[in-house]
């Protein structure tokens, strides 16, 4: 999870300047499930031109249960056109959480504003393991960025199961935005004891962004309702604040 909206990828990591951010999320859940809670602490740093270190650490109560994970990354240049992002988490206790996962990903620039990417994450949960492949196309152009993302997952010993990703994001000023996603499909989750890591339908919509109050401080935000096929919706917020060094 680095210092951008929720997610993931390259996109937004060319950080010059070492930063952190510290947040708080919390979502109601249908059908008789306690609230999911979250609390995180986020860093990053620039090494040089488009190379920036990021990591975190977050502790999460999903279903009754606690989990704690550390995760680490690096977003790299290969040459002028291509880069790459290589992270791992890991989680002591893994009640919900991955015990381990591994990502890595390959972005091209093209013209006019374009990139594409590909990505692959491995993940071990506590009986099973499962990897999630993503295609990823981008456009920037003036004060927005769209972008469509392909996920296709599949737990160990079942099928696989595609979600699609569509964004648009509006950029106010240099740094502050707002944005807008919406995700269909099936996908593999978690969804907790007794059912475990499970492919389900879901759909869910995203309002997030981030607005710079001065040079240094920033608040960072997300709104989101999540349909988990028939066995719940959650919806909640996201509060984060940021500070550049």
């Amino acid at each position: 999870m680095p210092l951008q909206a929720q997610g993931g990828g390259s996109t937004g990591l060319r950080v010059a300047r070492p930063a952190l951010e510290l947040g708080y999320s919390r979502e109601s859940l249908t059908n008789n499930n306690q609230d999911w809670t979250s609390s995180y602490l986020l860093g990053s740093a620039g090494l040089g031109d488009r190379l920036t270190a990021y990591g975190g650490l977050r502790e999460t109560r999903r279903f009754g249960l606690d989990d704690s994970e550390a995760h680490a990354g690096l977003y790299f240049p290969i040459t002028a056109t291509w880069s790459g992002v290589v992270e791992g988490s890991f989680s002591q206790t893994y009640n919900v959480l991955p015990k381990n996962s591994v990502y890595g990903q390959l972005q091209k620039s093209l013209a006019g504003g374009w990139n594409i990417g590909l990505g692959l994450r491995q993940s071990e949960y506590a009986t099973i393991s499962s990897n999630v492949l993503t295609l990823l196309a981008e456009r920037y152009w003036g004060n927005f960025r769209g972008a469509y993302t392909l996920y296709s997952g599949r737990p160990e010993g079942a099928s696989s199961a595609s979600s699609h990703r569509f964004q648009v994001n509006y950029y106010y000023t240099d740094r502050s935005t707002v944005g807008l996603s919406y995700s269909t499909g099936r996908e593999v989750e978690n969804v907790g004891p007794p059912r475990g890591v499970i492919s389900t339908d879901v759909e869910n919509w995203t309002l997030g962004g981030q607005h710079w109050l001065s040079p240094s401080w920033a608040l960072t935000y997300d709104a989101v309702r999540h349909e988990q096929g028939s066995l719940y919706r959650r919806q909640g917020v996201r509060l984060g604040v940021r500070h550049s060094f």
